[in-house]
């Protein structure tokens, strides 16, 4: 019995036009890739910018064309606001959001390294209590693996991650209920990755980032360890140079479409960076925020006596920066204020 090979449908480009075009540009609008008004149902050079823009953003290697194929196609239809089934290209929050209160122009956030081979139950419990008590809005949470079920228990927050990105969902963002948490993204860094200390592996770090309360992108990133700087240059293990410089320049790439693409909204980039906000040189942190206009906050003292744990912003103002306890990491929780410049809508 012969049975008709499955056919593709053909691929979307500049100058089609139809319904399939019109449902592409809608998903695109919705999540923020295509200026409101824009869809009408003919593929243009806005909507393969558009297209080549939520390629960088979703995992897409090398240098990703402006056309839609099945792979885009099936990614479009399971990116979605809140989901629970993670894709490379999809968040994985637990829990719900309202979005019914007042869009606060405040939010209280923080920066904390979990630390790798601790008890779940005892870091659910210290961020647990540490959250309600100072009533923060959301954290940036690096080396989370193997915590990510434990996070998701947090009384009235949840977690959004990647867990099937290069690293598993190594950093991602711990979110109270009632803000609404839109355009998840993972921001994955290339080079291979490298071998620990243990012998084990390493994948290639990612970031994750999330629009809060519908004016605040928030990024939580971790570089690579066990990079330094000499003569403006980074030295280091060769695998762990190449995963920093390639993340950098994706942390870049998406901070610079981020700011131009979406000019009302606000960027907040932060996490453990391992340098200080003080390294020069093309790739490290201070690298990508002068060039993405970006203002570094640091300063405060975590890790032993470093100030590695630090957030980076533009178009939003950020205040009340402190070090707090170490809640059983070998890092200090970084707690601060957001606060949206008045005027701003």
């Amino acid at each position: 019995m012969r049975t008709a090979p499955h056919r593709q449908r053909p691929l979307l480009h500049v100058g089609s036009t139809g319904s399939r075009v019109q449902k592409v540009e809608e998903r695109l609008e919705s999540l923020g890739y295509l200026k409101k008004g824009a869809a009408d149902d003919r593929f243009d050079a806005g909507t393969a910018k558009a297209v080549v823009d939520y390629k960088r953003d979703h995992g897409w290697k090398g240098e990703p064309q402006g056309v839609v194929g099945e792979r885009m196609a099936r990614s479009l239809r399971h990116t979605t606001a809140s989901t629970s089934a993670p894709t490379t290209a999809q968040a994985s929050p637990t829990g719900g959001s309202g979005g019914k209160n007042k869009t606060p122009s405040t939010l209280k956030g923080a920066t904390y390294n979990v630390e790798r081979d601790r008890n779940p139950k005892q870091v659910q419990k210290f961020l647990g209590d540490f959250v309600k008590k100072h009533k923060l809005d959301f954290v940036q949470v690096q080396e989370i693996n193997g915590y990510h079920k434990a996070l998701e228990k947090i009384p009235g927050y949840h977690l959004v991650t990647f867990p099937n990105s290069k690293d598993h969902g190594e950093s991602g963002i711990l979110v109270k209920d009632d803000l609404l948490a839109k355009h998840a993204t993972s921001i994955q860094g290339e080079g291979g990755g490298w071998t620990t200390v243990r012998g084990g592996h390493a994948p290639p770090r990612a970031a994750t980032a999330v629009q809060l309360a519908g004016w605040l992108e928030v990024v939580s990133a971790h570089q690579p360890p066990s990079v330094d700087w000499k003569n403006g240059n980074p030295v280091g293990p060769e695998h762990r140079v190449s995963t920093y410089k390639s993340l950098s320049e994706k942390l870049l790439a998406f901070a610079q479409r981020q700011l131009k693409n979406h000019p009302d909204q606000a960027l907040l980039i932060g996490g453990d960076w391992n340098e200080g906000a003080s390294t020069k040189g093309k790739w490290s942190p201070n690298w990508i925020a002068q060039q993405a206009g970006m203002t570094t906050h640091g300063g405060v003292k975590t890790h032993g006596n470093a100030s590695i744990d630090y957030e980076m912003s533009a178009g939003c103002q950020v205040s009340n920066v402190k070090a707090g306890p170490t809640l059983g990491s070998d890092h200090n929780i970084v707690t601060f204020t957001v606060s949206r410049p008045k005027g701003k809508r």
